[in-house]
């Protein structure tokens, strides 16, 4: 029983979240609050999945349990050995088909984090400076606009001197404030996270789905980072400045993407009628049932004894 109800909330998540959460973001939602749905979403979806697997493979995982002195029971009515080894089966292959399709994102995104870091080490910087509040500023001589956020560790944000040519202070300080908010929620991470989910399971929409609005909401989140009307025209006239052809968005953040829709956004705070709060909880609401309805489901008696 259990198990069925994890597996079936996981289809219901990953049938339904898309539909949601495209209306909220077209209903004017914080992109913020949006972006944790689909993360939600997608943790409590596989979290499901993941606790179910144990539940229709009882026999193949309690028997070396108990060789080993631990004796649990799963209080469920009994699958038969040839449906649990189908299930393991299916499980493995599909887990093995997935990472060969989605590994090499992974990859791609440590061999670019790699090529990125040693490029900037085997430059002269002419400033390699720490300040407090934002990543680790480094400046290198170029003449291309160049401005590229790198979530290493520390993370450092690559600036050419033709970039700071170009740039009052208080924009530079506008775009920093931006990439520190795709650092302090982990954007690069997640949005690797749901291109490798895309490539992985492509008959799943839910995750190409993810997948297409996770850069995007990333951007929009980081640029409400930046408040105030006059912050927010300084990051306005970077990304007029620095989303030309010259500019490299760099593999991670896509920082000075789709500029004319942002300039707009930027420039006139769109006025959209205020979420009531009953929209906003039951979002809110939604957002943590995808996490907490599978914790409960484990939580609740009988589900393991040990």
């Amino acid at each position: 029983m259990h198990g069925l109800v994890l597996a079936l909330f996981a289809a219901t998540i990953l049938t339904t979240a898309p539909f949601v959460l495209r209306r909220a973001e077209s209903a004017g939602f914080s992109p913020r609050l949006v972006q944790q749905g689909w993360r939600a979403a997608a943790g409590g979806a596989l979290a499901s999945l993941a606790l179910a697997v144990p539940v229709f493979t009882t026999d193949l995982w309690t028997s070396p349990a108990r060789a080993v002195g631990v004796t649990p029971d799963i209080a469920i009515v009994d699958v038969p050995l040839p449906v649990q080894i189908a299930v393991a089966t299916g499980v493995l292959l599909g887990l093995a088909a997935g990472w060969r399709r989605g590994g090499p994102v992974v990859r791609d995104y440590r061999r670019a984090l790699r090529v990125q870091l040693d490029r900037l080490e085997s430059t002269s910087p002419v400033l390699d400076d720490v300040e407090r509040g934002h990543p680790r500023l480094v400046i290198v001589e170029d003449t291309q606009p160049r401005l590229v956020l790198l979530p290493s560790r520390p993370p450092r944000v690559e600036v050419t001197t033709r970039a700071l040519d170009l740039l009052r202070p208080e924009e530079l300080n506008a775009v920093l404030t931006h990439m520190s908010g795709h650092l302090r929620r982990r954007d690069a991470w997640w949005m690797t996270a749901s291109e490798t989910m895309a490539e992985a399971f492509p008959r799943v929409p839910f995750f190409s789905r993810w997948a297409d609005h996770s850069a995007a909401l990333a951007e929009k989140g980081a640029d409400a980072d930046v408040r105030g009307p006059i912050a927010r025209s300084n990051l306005r006239r970077a990304l007029v400045k620095l989303s030309g052809p010259g500019q490299a968005n760099g593999p991670f953040c896509p920082c000075f993407a789709w500029p004319q829709q942002r300039q707009q956004e930027l420039t006139v705070r769109q006025v959209r009628e205020r979420r009531t709060p009953v929209a906003v909880v039951a979002l809110r609401a939604l957002t943590a049932a995808a996490l907490v309805v599978p914790t409960l489901v484990v939580a609740s008696p009988h589900f393991v004894y040990m």
